[in-house]
């Protein structure tokens, strides 16, 4: 079984990338600009929670890459949005990651994404959500902020900053983005993912049938009980009179406690 990274272990890495609490992070400082100024730091994580050990290494090659993509981003002068959406491609182009290829499949065996990105200087974002057939929907988001900051469309329309599904899809190959293939998005790792915990599913879903089946036969049966207790009652009582009813009641309450711990 494969062991994980959790938060007790924590592992110290190259200057630029640690690992703590499960998540692995990258971060960089670009030194200088070609101005003499600091341009800021860059951080990544390959997603919260738990990790594969065994892929450890993997993880903190993407998050250097990321890192280094918009390090190089910001030192060559581009916005610090240009540098974020340089390193979530690299983040969605790598197999490892939970987001663009090799995304967790949904229940239908299909891989949707979500991608958001803001600009803190003027608060636009774009966003987009449940995208399916297109490699990098952080290019789709980033599009739909850059879209946003041009201002209104015609006839005083107001550019969308959220778009979702088939809508989504359609705008980002209106606006040049190009589409992938669904089974180029799958790969080994999230396909034996997908089938293991489909697996476990199925197998949860039928343990809790069977104890919804059983727990409804009990409740039948113990209706059926009740229903011919209170009769057996009411007809001993008017063939042996009143004299008799405390004995027999106790009787019969006796018998039926017996019913159900034999149930």
């Amino acid at each position: 079984m494969e062991k994980r990274i959790n938060a007790a272990e924590v592992q110290q890495a190259s200057p630029c990338l640690n690992v703590s609490a499960g998540i692995e992070v990258g971060g960089c400082e670009p030194d200088k600009a070609r101005n003499g100024k600091a341009v800021g730091f860059v951080l990544v994580h390959a997603g919260a929670g738990y990790h594969s050990e065994s892929k450890a290494k993997e993880y903190k090659h993407v998050c250097k890459r990321a890192c280094q993509k918009a390090v190089e981003k910001l030192k060559a002068g581009a916005p610090a949005v240009e540098a974020v959406t340089a390193a979530l491609v690299e983040l969605e182009d790598s197999p490892f990651t939970n987001a663009g290829m090799g995304s967790n499949l949904n229940l239908s065996g299909e891989i949707e994404c979500d991608a958001s990105i803001m600009d803190g200087k003027s608060l636009h974002f774009g966003a987009v959500g449940a995208l399916s057939g297109i490699k990098n929907p952080v290019l789709v988001a980033n599009r739909l902020l850059s879209e946003a900051q041009k201002g209104k469309l015609s006839a005083g329309r107001i550019p969308p900053c959220f778009l979702v599904g088939r809508g989504a899809y359609h705008w980002a190959l209106d606006h040049g983005i190009p589409p992938c293939l669904p089974e180029k998005m799958a790969t080994k790792f999230s396909l034996s993912a997908y089938k293991r915990n489909k697996r476990k599913m199925e197998l949860a879903e039928k343990v809790e049938t069977e104890f919804i089946q059983t727990k409804k036969r009990r409740q039948s049966s113990e209706n059926v009980s009740n229903f011919y207790f209170g009769c057996q009652i009411t007809v001993a009582a008017k063939m042996l009179g009143e004299k008799y009813c405390f004995f027999l009641y106790c009787f019969f309450i006796l018998y039926y406690i017996m019913t159900i711990v034999v149930l």
